[in-house]
């Protein structure tokens, strides 16, 4: 896979599957920039691929708002002069049994996951389309959203809806030949470790 000259944007990427996205996506030839809440996360993603010889600048801001979104997209055009394609892969959990999950533990997973996808993709929809040479849109999603998950009412729905907002903005988005797929990956990253561990039933994540 050769992406020379392009440009993306990898939400969550300064660790886990986001980062493991970032660095395929540079070592293809592609410009990267590197979204995190968290800055020593999002430096270490971008040093690691430019010390491989890759592209990269950091954006450190926590994906959900539309002003986030856009700077995500400004950044990648002010610095490397375009935008193809766009990974929504930040999140967080806050995972209880539905009686005893709280409204600030439903809003704040489906503010990252579901807002955060559709504030990001449109965003680079709209650039995408003013470029006016197509695009790629993914989207991650995750079993949960297809099975459920114990203790994850928030999650598995907003990444249920990450699916269903594919299917819908892959028929919107055709005609400018955008594609946008969504991916449901399985893996053990620091979000999930804790789960692993048991903790899910005493605390949620920070």
């Amino acid at each position: 896979m050769d992406l020379a000259g392009k440009v993306t944007v990898v939400t969550g990427g300064g660790r886990g599957l986001g980062r493991a996205y970032a660095e395929a996506l540079a070592a293809a030839g592609a410009a990267v920039v590197v979204n995190d809440v968290d800055a020593e996360a999002a430096g270490r993603g971008v040093e690691a691929i430019t010390s491989a010889g890759g592209e990269a600048v950091p954006v450190v801001a926590p994906v959900g708002r539309a002003e986030v979104a856009d700077r995500l997209v400004s950044t990648a055009v002010e610095r490397f002069g375009r935008l193809d394609a766009m990974v929504t892969n930040a999140g967080v959990l806050r995972d209880r049994v539905l009686w005893k999950m709280s409204d600030e533990d439903f809003d704040a997973v489906v503010d990252v996951h579901l807002r955060g996808t559709f504030t990001c993709a449109r965003a680079a929809a709209v650039r995408m389309r003013e470029q006016g040479t197509g695009g790629r849109l993914i989207l991650i999603s995750s079993p949960a959203g297809q099975r459920g998950n114990f203790g994850q009412t928030n999650y598995a729905a907003a990444k249920a809806g990450i699916v269903a907002m594919a299917r819908t903005w892959a028929l919107e988005l055709a005609r400018a030949e955008i594609s946008v797929n969504a991916v449901v990956p399985v893996a053990a990253t620091e979000m999930t470790k804790w789960r692993e561990e048991g903790a899910w039933l005493r605390r949620p994540t920070s």
